[in-house]
């Protein structure tokens, strides 16, 4: 079946612009208010509101299920013209470019026209999250998209192979003498002239295109840190959160120069495998930290579970907070000591109204909120249930997080199965779709 690196990586960014338009659409079910929740009305370029499309306000998805729409419907026509071309390599490779090229248009295109909220609104937020910026405000739209732009990091170094594609039938189509869809196609030609930097060697290139969407995420982490209070609980959250994000580049930094010692034979004999096995053990130090890390982050800080009984928090670990949050009063701030009587009345009347679920969420089993006021390391508002999928929310988050270990066992080899990046990527698309459902409701269970 031909299914090529550049349609895996246009099939993958629609599913998630797709995925992107349920969460709205969902979390707007579950009576959640999505636009106060993303600050979309405090953007710089909030005059493009959804009022000017006709689209309701609860209705933030339709035009970017429509987007996604037109701009999948172009990706299937071109594939299907390179399915139809699988005798010319290098008509597949033209009509490749130029499918890419007519998608950048329609997304780029000033007119107002062709869902243009749903287009400005993506454009405007990529050059605010590119923008080197350490003074601008960082709005939760921002953030959201910007750790969506990290889960597709390895499609960065994909689209880095689609540039060489293109550039090498640029280059090579205009010899005399030589075609490249009569002379083995643009892959073997790409093999042939291996002195052609970019395309051949582009691990360092590949390397820094998928640390990008993780520096644009550190800058943030560093934005709100110089913006916060000094010696603030806010403070030190982002400047953990900005730890989180750093331990991703030894990862990236390391995985490169371990594909460039065993494949590419850049050091010496003698000196290969103690490098090997040295840069292997510190690969395995850095990628274990940081999946361990960005797990324990998902559930305490992204996702605000972690409550336990005794009123403490997992997030208490690194940021321990200073003073009770003023949303949501403890119940020993609320009683008289003096009174055991009144003690116990007022503590369970506190916490069945903490324990209440929002407008519009499930509804409810008392027998859950007896004492604790919500189910073991949940939280104490919850807008989706029942609580067991908060569970298996967090142990998939898990497994998907550690699926690196797979590497450890010779028994299974993604790298080297049919479309094992492609499976790859999807797994973490999902990953990131789910955690966006938890992420922006924990947003409105605290306000």
């Amino acid at each position: 079946m031909y299914f090529p690196v550049a349609f895996q990586v246009l099939f993958l960014s629609l599913l998630a612009a797709f995925g992107w338009g349920a969460n709205l659409r969902y979390l707007s079910l579950a009576g959640i208010e999505v636009r106060p929740i993303l600050q979309l009305s405090e953007l710089p370029t909030a005059a493009h509101s959804d009022r000017e499309s006709g689209i309701p306000e609860d209705e933030l998805h339709t035009n970017i299920f429509r987007l996604a729409g037109i701009l999948g419907g172009v990706s299937l026509v071109g594939w299907a013209l390179c399915v139809l071309e699988s005798a010319s390599p290098g008509m597949q490779t033209f009509v490749t470019l130029i499918t890419y090229l007519f998608i950048v248009a329609i997304i780029v295109m000033p007119r107002r026209t062709l869902c243009h909220t749903a287009r400005m609104q993506f454009v405007e937020s990529l050059v605010r999250i590119v923008k080197p910026s350490m003074t601008d405000p960082v709005f939760l739209s921002d953030v959201i998209m910007a750790d969506i732009l990290t889960s597709c990091a390895r499609m960065f170094a994909d689209l880095l192979l689609v540039l060489c594609r293109f550039t090498t039938m640029l280059r090579y189509s205009r010899r005399p003498g030589l075609d490249p869809a009569n002379d083995g196609g643009v892959a073997e030609l790409i093999e042939r002239h291996r002195n052609y930097n970019m395309c051949t060697d582009a691990g360092i290139f590949g390397a820094v295109l998928v640390a990008m969407p993780y520096m644009f995420r550190l800058r943030q982490c560093i934005n709100e840190y110089l913006r916060a209070e000094v010696d603030s609980s806010d403070r030190r959250r982002h400047f953990a959160n900005a730890v989180k994000y750093a331990s991703s580049i030894p990862v990236i930094c390391l995985s490169s120069t371990q594909r460039r010692v065993a494949v590419d034979g850049i050091m010496e004999t003698k000196y290969s495998d103690w490098m090997l096995r040295l840069v292997y053990s510190l690969w395995i130090l850095a990628v274990a930290f940081n999946s361990l890390y960005s797990y324990y982050w998902d559930i305490a800080f992204d996702w605000n579970l972690g409550h336990l009984s005794n009123g403490s928090k997992l997030s208490d670990i690194v940021v321990p907070v200073q003073q009770p949050s003023p949303r949501l009063k403890t119940p020993a701030a609320l009683v008289d000591s003096d009174d055991e009587e009144s003690n116990t009345n007022v503590n369970t009347r506190d916490l069945d109204a903490a324990s209440q679920p929002m407008p519009g969420s499930w509804a409810a089993d008392p027998s859950l909120f007896k004492r604790k006021g919500f189910p073991f390391l949940l939280r104490p508002r919850l807008c989706f249930g029942p609580p067991q999928l908060y569970y298996i929310a967090m142990v998939i988050d898990f497994l998907l997080r550690i699926t690196w270990t797979t590497k450890l066992t010779s028994y299974i080899q993604i790298d080297r199965m049919a479309y094992g990046g492609f499976w790859l990527n999807l797994l973490e698309i999902y990953r990131r779709w789910q955690w966006t459902f938890l992420r922006i409701e924990k947003e409105a269970a605290i306000l």
